[in-house]
């Protein structure tokens, strides 16, 4: 098996690293530089609660980093932890064999208090000892913005450095902490805006990184940020930012991007604004609304305002807030910033996997929950009504004839539809979008199982993870094929963040012809097999 384990066991001291704001150790194993837990912007506690990240404050000596920082503040009763325990049960694994992956803390830290903080915003980087001007390749972990760890065990790998890259990864604010916009902080801030707290820790990790991967054998002028998930949609939407212009160099989004899941600051013209939401929440927590507002705010313990007991409203005030569009972080919607050209012009790929909704439907809409908000017959439509907040239209023609088409239950549709029109749609938009402007864009597609008769899941939601950092569940069936095909992903995400190029036989996209990488039982460039869907699903997007 592989796995990641961050352990100074047999290890020893690094040397010492030279920073902007002082000087640095971690530990060095196995010729790989471990380098955990460095701040990179100040604890946003107290009045920097809801405050664009502060650049962290010099120090005097040698601070040791070999330890990881305190995860961001988020619920552990679900979200990753009941994602993996879905994964886990669809690969067919026994009580105990996910007792002891659960251990290894995957996808989550282990669950105990004293993991997270506010105090959070650290990042981590590996690289080769001796390392000398490499590529730079800048993770953003997923989890819905609202849980997970650029700590999370499965990140924390060697394999970027022993193909010569440097592996940054990351913390950002998570949830209410990171998204919450609410008037009054709006009316505080110079730029006039709240939320996408998140968003601009992200930027202050790749300014810092800017301003310091070169004493760590890094080039800052060849970083690409890549992330899964909410990471994906991270990369999706700082490709839009002009905060971030000229931070990064290429990009990467695995299954996210951003076009739908985002909403106005203050328009409710086409869905709730996260104004709107935030006044909700916060007379949710009786704050009254007068001069006080903000201190009331800040003065609610961060174990509080992370999650509330109403599982509905916790839906709809904490979990239906990500990046926002302000005018300031994000000028557009960001099926608008793809269509008229303002995305950051460096190369990107994007991409999705076959079933991503095998895993994430059941945390949604759990079947029994399905079977009686849905009507049997005609689910489709309610179904599209609720994934397309914000894009009022009717349902494609070549999306109902592909749901009609797929055998067993409607629910079983209702999953694989769910990941197709949340991944795979705006995955295929921004690619179709990007490459009609001239734009380096790369379109891949996921579709390796498990080879296990037990699972059911298929090609799930983040299964690539696995194949990209070469972070192999225990227990988890796998034959030669999937150690080969992990070093083909990895190879290419590497060879894209060294040139621009993932590799030589991997066409970039286009309209006219649409050709994605695909992973699979075998590794080969064509179309997707159903294409008609997608192309129809980016028409739809197309036009609002």
């Amino acid at each position: 098996m592989i796995i990641a384990l961050y352990s100074c066991s047999s290890s020893s001291s690094s040397e010492v690293v030279e920073t902007s704001k002082g000087k640095l150790q971690g530990y060095e194993k196995s010729g790989v530089n471990y380098f955990l837990g460095i701040p990179y912007a100040e604890a946003p506690i107290g009045e920097l609660r809801w405050q664009p990240p502060k650049p962290v404050k010099a120090w005097q000596g040698i601070k040791s980093v070999n330890a990881l920082g305190s995860s961001c503040m988020q619920p552990t009763n679900i979200g990753n932890s009941a994602f993996l325990d879905l994964m886990l049960d669809g690969y067919g694994l026994a009580w105990y064999e996910k007792l002891i992956i659960k251990g290894f803390s995957f996808f989550a830290p282990t669950l105990t208090a004293g993991n997270f903080s506010e105090d959070c915003l650290f990042l981590n980087i590996i690289s080769p000892k001796d390392a000398e001007n490499l590529p730079v390749m800048f993770w953003i972990h997923g989890g819905a913005g609202r849980f997970g760890s650029g700590g999370d065990s499965i990140y924390l790998t060697s394999r970027f450095a022993e193909k010569d890259v440097i592996l940054v990864t990351i913390n950002y604010r998570l949830g209410s902490l990171g998204w919450f916009a609410h008037p009054a902080l709006s009316a505080e801030s110079e730029n006039g805006v709240s939320g996408n707290y998140g968003s601009l820790d992200q930027i202050e990790a790749l300014k810092w990184v800017k301003n310091n991967i070169s004493n760590f054998g890094g080039d800052p002028n060849n970083v690409t940020i890549f992330g899964e998930s909410a990471g994906g949609q991270a990369v999706g939407t700082l490709l839009s930012s002009p905060l971030s212009k000229e931070l990064f160099h290429k990009a990467i989004s695995q299954s996210g991007s951003g076009i739908l899941g985002t909403r106005a600051l203050k328009d409710d013209s086409r869905n709730k604004s996260a104004e709107a939401i935030g006044i909700e929440l916060a007379e949710y927590f009786g704050v009254d609304n007068d001069e006080t507002t903000l201190l009331q705010l800040r003065n609610i313990p961060a174990e509080e305002f992370i999650q509330i007991s109403d599982s509905e409203r916790d839906a709809e005030l904490i979990s239906s807030v990500t990046q926002i569009i302000d005018g300031y972080v994000f000028p557009y919607r960001f099926n608008e910033a793809y269509r008229n050209g303002s995305t950051h012009d460096v190369p990107y790929i994007t991409g999705f996997n076959a079933n991503e909704g095998t895993t994430l439907v059941p945390l949604i809409f759990p079947e029994p929950v399905f079977k009686t908000s849905f009507n049997q017959e005609d689910w489709l439509g309610e179904f599209w009504e609720i994934l397309m907040d914000g894009f009022l239209g009717e349902v494609p023609e070549p999306v109902i004839a592909y749901v009609d088409s797929m055998e067993g239950s409607a629910y079983d549709a209702a999953a694989q539809v769910w990941g197709d029109i949340w991944f795979g749609g705006p995955a295929y938009y921004s690619a179709q979008k990007r490459s009609d402007d001239g734009l380096s864009t790369y379109l891949y597609f996921f579709e390796r199982s498990v080879p296990s008769e037990r699972q059911t899941i298929g090609a799930t939601h983040a299964l690539e993870l696995a194949y990209i950092f070469g972070s192999f569940f225990p227990f988890v069936a796998r034959d030669s094929w999937d150690d080969e095909l992990s070093e083909i992903m990895l190879t290419d995400w590497a060879n894209f963040a060294k040139n621009g190029i993932p590799n030589k036989s991997w066409p970039k996209f286009s309209s006219g012809n649409p050709i994605a990488k695909i992973y699979g039982d075998r590794v080969y460039e064509d179309k997707l097999k159903d294409y008609v869907v997608f192309e129809a699903l980016a028409d739809y997007f197309n036009k609002f």
